[in-house]
């Protein structure tokens, strides 16, 4: 007979939210039910209403903890002082791939959204792109256009972490952010 392992109430709820973000990254919110994940944590249902109240509960928490890892890759990379002959939109690109790479299952959350998501998750999606267009703008300055360049760059950095989350082989960081160099300076000038 095996014997389960008692986890402190902050380890269990870590516990099941990793499996909710597993589930969620793997087969989509519709493929996330309380008696799965109790089943898959070797919990009770019990447990899980504890922790959540509800699968909406779980869902919210989860999506909240998630927005909060991302975030914080996010502001770690926007805060990164910019080198020498690096432009600042690159530079902080290359933050945003090392956050990608070291919490791929985060970030496969909001660059991947599955259907069938809770509100909140649009909620925070709407915030994240608001977050990154006002960070967009401060590197953009007064550029001829810049409402433009903004949604450029935005799209070319939502693009190159969704490839290099995808095929990470084919899409090493230095390929991307090579790429980011180029459009970079051709949207915002040398």
């Amino acid at each position: 007979m095996t014997t389960r392992r008692r986890l402190s109430g902050p380890q269990r709820r870590a516990q099941i939210l990793d499996v909710t973000c597993r589930i969620v990254v793997e087969q989509g919110y519709h493929a996330v039910t309380i008696d799965r994940v109790a089943e898959e944590c070797g919990v009770t249902r019990t447990v899980l209403y504890q922790q959540f109240e509800s699968l909406p509960g779980l869902l919210v928490a989860l999506i909240d903890r998630e927005v909060e890892r991302a975030f914080t890759g996010f502001r770690e990379a926007a805060a990164r002082p910019v080198p020498p002959g690096e432009d600042p939109f690159t530079s902080a690109l290359a933050g945003v791939l090392d956050a990608a790479d070291a919490a791929p299952a985060t970030w496969r959350m909001f660059m991947f959204p599955a259907e069938g998501g809770p509100p909140e998750l649009h909620e925070r999606l709407a915030q994240a792109r608001a977050v990154t267009r006002s960070h967009l703008q401060k590197i953009t300055g007064h550029h001829a256009d810049p409402d433009l360049s903004i949604r450029v760059l935005h799209a070319v950095a939502d693009e190159l972490v969704r490839l290099r989350l995808t095929d990470p082989d084919a899409y090493p960081a230095d390929r991307l952010l090579a790429q980011a160099r180029r459009i970079a300076q051709a949207t915002l000038g040398p």
